[in-house]
């Protein structure tokens, strides 16, 4: 006589197999729905990412500097220079042993600190240019905070060197020289963010449409 219970293995395949198709039939009558938000979720971010590209690329006031020529890149040049050649001269002072070399790195040092601070005037403009939770705002927030680093080394620094002037005789204070060593080695990489900034996410340059008329040979030159 047959069973006509039906076989208990058959039961969660078949179930599965239901699960599936409603799962299907689930999809199919939402993914228009969602394709249609997605699409609008996208052109929205793309929207958004676009405004804040171009905002980022104006000046924000004029003394910030004209469209396409920020004054804040060309002034981070003086402190660079400043701080590095500080620390050369920091290392020499204690090689040599003389106030010849120790002296120049005390005046080096406060070159570096004021033109460092005028700098990060016109960077903290350029910086509020930026989106909030954007890519190049984080960026920009641990380059601003790296580079105000290197301001504190060396402003402490400047005055471990002026503590004493006697120390000159045997070179540079060990504590001025390292925090030296320390501050040039915070802002090589600060630096390469800011760098990030400007070549990556083009923050301050010229909109891509003007630097494609430029390199264009039908164009003439009117600079």
């Amino acid at each position: 006589m047959e069973n006509d219970v039906p076989d208990e293995s058959e039961q969660p395949v078949e179930e599965a197999e239901q699960a599936v198709e409603q799962a299907e039939q689930s999809a199919q009558a939402s993914s228009p729905e969602q394709a249609e938000q997605s699409a609008e979720q996208s052109a929205e971010q793309a929207e958004q990412a676009e405004r804040s590209m171009r905002a980022a690329h104006r000046p924000g006031m004029a003394a910030a500097g004209p469209y396409g020529h920020p004054i804040h890149p060309m002034l981070v040049t003086i402190p660079i220079g400043a701080f590095v050649a500080t620390l050369a001269f920091d290392i020499a002072s204690v090689a040599v042993e003389g106030r010849a070399y120790g002296r120049p790195a005390v005046w080096l040092s406060l070159i570096g600190i004021a033109s460092g601070l005028l700098a990060s005037l016109f960077g903290l403009v350029d910086y509020r240019r930026l989106t909030k939770g954007t890519r190049a705002h984080a960026v920009a927030t641990r380059h601003m905070i790296l580079m105000d680093v290197v301001l504190l080394c060396f402003v402490v620094g400047f005055f471990v060197r002026r503590a004493d002037a006697d120390q000159y005789l045997n070179g540079t204070p060990t504590i001025a020289l390292v925090l030296s060593a320390v501050g040039v080695g915070i802002m090589l990489i600060g630096g390469w963010l800011g760098g990030k900034l400007a070549y990556s996410y083009g923050s301050r340059v010229a909109d891509e449409s003007d630097q494609i008329e430029a390199h264009s040979l039908s164009v003439p030159s009117a600079d």
